[in-house]
């Protein structure tokens, strides 16, 4: 197994490309990079791309990637309607607007196969209506749910710090110490937020 971490877009956003067996995953594309040279390097098929959320700088690469490679779109349904409405994905609050139209596939709650990849998928709304993390063995990409050392934000559209209490309370409640990949900043580990994180 191996993860790759590309910082992308105005705001900085991690993408992370999920690599086993040479097939692959790209977790929140937030703007453009080389695909045709990651896949030549490393030998990949792309199974999918999935999104913790959708918020233009967790999706704003999805355009031009599409062009370059074929595969499925995931996202909680809860924010389907977010890819053409810059107020909910959050692009018109902080640049121009950005919007991308496609038709994404449904990640429910639970245990759930995408491409060869079998994950577990745990609803965490709190910064949107539909934030979900994914964990993949001892890996936890937590989008813009947990950061080290804090939480996203909880002001934009969909948002709710009532929400994000709960969510962090139920990833608080995994009992091994998982690496956390977060949306934005550097890298930690579950225990390590359980000790240091005030909202835990």
């Amino acid at each position: 197994m191996k993860v790759l971490t590309y910082t992308l877009g105005p705001v900085q956003a991690n993408c992370y490309i999920l690599i086993e067996n040479n097939h692959a995953l790209i977790i929140d594309p937030g703007d453009s990079f080389d695909i045709q040279k990651l896949i030549d390097q490393e030998n990949i098929t792309i199974d999918a791309i999935v999104l913790t959320h959708v918020h233009f700088d967790h999706f704003s690469g999805l355009e031009s990637l599409c062009k370059n490679i074929s595969c499925d779109i995931y996202c909680n349904e809860k924010e389907f309607d977010f890819f053409m409405n810059p107020y909910l994905n959050a692009s018109s609050h902080f640049m121009y607007p950005v919007t991308y139209s496609c038709q994404p596939i449904a990640v429910k709650e639970g245990v759930i196969k995408i491409g060869t990849f079998e994950m577990e998928a745990i609803y965490c709304p709190g910064h949107t209506t539909g934030s979900t993390v994914y964990r993949y063995k001892n890996l936890l990409f937590t989008g813009d749910v947990l950061f080290k050392g804090s939480i996203g934000r909880c002001d934009l559209e969909t948002g709710s710090f009532t929400e994000m209490k709960k969510s962090i309370q139920k990833i608080k409640e995994i009992k091994e110490n998982l690496y956390i990949l977060p949306g934005h900043g550097p890298l930690s580990t579950l225990d390590e937020e359980k000790k240091e994180n005030p909202y835990f």
